[in-house]
């Protein structure tokens, strides 16, 4: 860069130019030369606050997290313009569109930037597209996985399985930094060779959406490798999700609660599950939403420990394994299609992939996860009398008095009997299930809304759809790469 007959050289190394963060909107600010004003920032590489009053709506650009800590410290210490990417005051951001004067005098009673901007920082709702360090959250989280390794410890010393964890923890890691490896020199090949020229221009050259593709890639192998094996299981026992009266039976009250397929299904899913949730804490690029990814892997661990560890909710875990991972695969595909740049014409691959995906992800987690799990399935065995086939629920069966019980009293297995009705009908085990699966329903409600918002800006109003994941949920591209887009495109 030459500054008034001043060369300056920064040196770098391939491996590393793209890993340094963007400079900050002030800092950039300083390295401008005089007369030049820097790019205006966009909704794509910086954070924004947006704040209605009546009809009106009022839009400033904020630094990335600097919002989120003005909202947390309540103004204290800091001025509100400060933090602002740019001195505008929007009424659309997206179209760029200033508010008016009048606009704001009539609104806010002053023309005082500094309060206006203050008031719509801590009245108006951050618009976050990048990640936000939240400390305390990611401090309770971190504390309940350790405490869930604790409790995995246990349930699988206790059922003998623990030293089978522990080796497939090391396959699947491995597995994993083989998958990942291999996954970076195909995205290299895939971006540089095939997907070079214009419209794709070289979609991986960054850093951050390389990563991005690596850890895809191996999500798209691990869930099409538990959905064969989850059908496999499945394939071994009733047809729970159409008799659902069937998830615990008689049976499990004597000698293993759960068939040799079903266990071993759960301890590599517990070791894949690990490992996910290690690498998504440790190693992998934070999106927007890591703290509900967070959230998300850890409920699902406490399912899995909370059906194993009672044994008799095996079968519960089975369906849920299968629902999930078949559905992530057309989520996976669609979100390396998404990555690839592979929107529009000639391929339309973004836009078919979307709509396979939100067919299957609606029916298998809006539709049959609510409803054939935690309603038919949970709910039913607690509280229900009868399925929809018309076969008596678990609990009801369970009954004092009722043929099951006298047989288990005849047998000398009375305390058998009261341990399970107490811990399956009356407290604990089943309620915790119940709740842990609510909880999991509501994360697929937010990913659904989150999907759903993608396709209407995407399909409905046409914008390019690759932008819209970007903004929405997926990828946040580094501000090299779209320099280097936008001159290629030129």
């Amino acid at each position: 860069w030459i500054v008034n007959q001043t060369q300056l050289i920064v040196i770098t190394t391939p491996s590393e130019h793209r890993s340094f963060p963007p400079l900050s909107f002030e800092r950039h600010r300083t390295l401008t030369p005089a007369g030049i004003e820097p790019g205006m920032p966009t909704h794509r590489d910086t954070d924004y606050v947006s704040f209605r009053v009546d009809r009106a709506k009022f839009e400033v650009f904020t630094l990335p997290t600097e919002a989120a800590k003005y909202k947390l410290k309540k103004g204290k210490d800091v001025k509100a313009l400060s933090i602002l990417a740019d001195n505008t005051i929007y009424s659309n951001i997206k179209s760029k569109r200033q508010a008016k004067s009048e606009d704001l005098e009539k609104y806010f009673g002053t023309t005082d930037r500094e309060v206006i901007v203050n008031k719509i920082l801590l009245n108006g709702k951050l618009k976050v597209k990048v990640y936000v360090a939240q400390p305390i959250t990611e401090i309770l989280l971190d504390l309940v996985f350790v405490c869930e390794i604790v409790g995995a410890f246990y349930v699988l010393l206790r059922s003998g399985t623990l030293r089978h964890f522990l080796v497939l923890c090391f396959i699947v890691a491995a597995l994993v930094m083989i998958c990942m490896n291999l996954s970076r020199t195909v995205g290299r090949f895939l971006s540089t060779r095939l997907l070079a020229g214009k419209p794709f221009n070289d979609p991986l050259q960054s850093d951050t959406n390389l990563r991005q593709f690596e850890s895809q890639i191996w999500q798209l192998v691990i869930h099409s490798s538990m959905s064969a094996i989850g059908m496999w299981a499945y394939s071994k026992g009733p047809d729970f999700m159409n008799y659902p009266s069937f998830y615990v039976n008689a049976e499990q009250l004597e000698g293993k609660p759960i068939s040799a397929a079903v266990e071993w299904l759960y301890v590599v899913q517990l070791a894949v599950w690990f490992v996910t949730l290690i690498s998504l804490r440790f190693f992998e690029v934070r999106a927007a939403d890591h703290h509900v990814m967070y959230s998300h892997h850890v409920t699902t661990i406490a399912v899995v420990l909370v059906s194993y560890g009672f044994g008799r909710y095996g079968n519960f875990g089975l369906v849920v394994f299968l629902l999930h991972d078949i559905s992530d695969v057309p989520l996976d595909v669609m979100k390396l299609v998404n990555l690839l740049h592979l929107q529009g014409p000639p391929t339309y691959l973004a836009e078919a992939s979307y709509v396979a995906n939100m067919f299957i992800w609606l029916f298998s987690r809006v539709y049959l996860f609510p409803v054939y799990v935690i309603y038919y399935g949970v709910w039913g065995a607690m509280y229900l009398e009868k399925s929809p086939r018309g076969n008596p629920y678990w609990c009801e069966k369970m009954k004092p008095g009722l043929p099951l019980h006298q047989t288990l009293v005849s047998t000398g297995k009375q305390d058998i009997w009261k341990t399970a009705y107490v811990q399956d009908c009356e407290c604990c085990g089943g309620i915790a299930c119940f709740v842990l699966l609510c909880v999991l329903q509501c994360l697929h409600i937010w990913w659904s809304y989150l999907l759903l918002r993608i396709g209407y800006r995407a399909l409905i109003l046409g914008e390019n759809s690759h932008e819209v994941a970007s903004q929405e949920y997926f990828v946040k591209e580094d501000e090299d790469e779209k320099n280097t887009d936008k001159k290629k495109n030129d």
